[in-house]
């Protein structure tokens, strides 16, 4: 008897599937992973934010601290307690113990960190004309503490971390990707964030002069350098002309007056 072999039909070990279309579903399927990661880790840090107290958010801040070579300034904290005294008096603010500090370096930033202590950077602080302007920079990192943003953010910061390595090892190329994407994914939260603490500081710079003079001449003068818009889709940011048209349309929606701004007193003058 002669043996004919059979022809096999399929082959288990090649796929029937187009290779690009096992691509598509393998992206697809770590975009859908990587969106539920990151909506577990805001419904967890906003329900841990919500029961920090600040106490421990105070520990919290003096850790951060040690992280910044900066020296408390007197100078700075007289002009944050005249906006904290013009805040209503049901404010969650007033439970702070706020701090002002001046780092000596040229950046063109200030930030809040935990426990009410605000680092200003002496490249900011050349940069704004008036009482005015610094007032709506101060009001702003305010409204990050009114919202526990710097909360926020630490929390869902360490989650990225935590959640990539847990799923995909500490190496890996995979743990790599889903940091970045969950992070792309947290700078837009931060914009966010950031218009929020924009519209406080307005009300509150609003309430402290009796108009909004100064709210936008900041943002006015770093849109000279700001350039293309494209690359502030991943910033933690939004470009300064959203931000300025942002704050005009609040302006005149709320009706508020724009005046003269008072000049920067000399002891903040560089």
């Amino acid at each position: 008897m002669q043996f004919t072999p059979k022809q096999l039909n399929d082959n288990v070990n090649v796929s029937k599937t187009h290779p690009l279309i096992e691509l598509f579903w393998l992206i697809g399927g770590l975009i859908v992973l990587v969106g539920l990661v990151f909506l577990i880790l805001g419904v967890t840090t906003d329900w841990a934010v919500s029961k920090t107290p600040i106490k421990i958010e105070n520990w919290i801040g003096h850790l951060a601290l040690a992280e910044f070579p900066a020296d408390e300034n007197k100078a700075l904290e007289q002009r944050l307690q005249s906006l904290l005294d013009s805040l209503p008096e049901d404010s969650p603010l007033h439970q702070y113990n706020f701090h002002v500090f001046l780092d000596e370096s040229d950046i063109v930033n200030a930030i809040a960190l935990p426990g009410g202590n605000i680092v200003v950077y002496a490249g900011l602080l050349n940069e704004v004309k008036s009482e005015n302007e610094l007032a709506m920079v101060l009001a702003h990192e305010l409204g990050h503490f009114a919202h526990r943003d710097h909360l926020r953010g630490l929390g869902r910061g360490l989650g990225v971390a935590v959640a990539a390595t847990l799923l995909f090892g500490e190496e890996s190329a995979a743990s790599s990707l889903v940091s970045k994407t969950l992070l792309t994914f947290q700078a837009r939260y931060s914009q966010d964030q950031e218009s929020a603490a924009d519209q406080f500081g307005l009300d509150l710079l609003t309430r402290r002069y009796g108009h909004a003079g100064g709210a936008t001449d900041f943002f006015s003068r770093l849109t000279e350098d700001a350039g293309s818009k494209l690359p502030y889709l991943l910033a933690s940011h939004p470009h300064p002309k959203v931000r300025i048209d942002a704050l005009n349309k609040l302006i005149k929606g709320r009706h508020y007056s724009i005046a003269k701004t008072q000049p920067l007193a000399p002891d903040l003058l560089p």
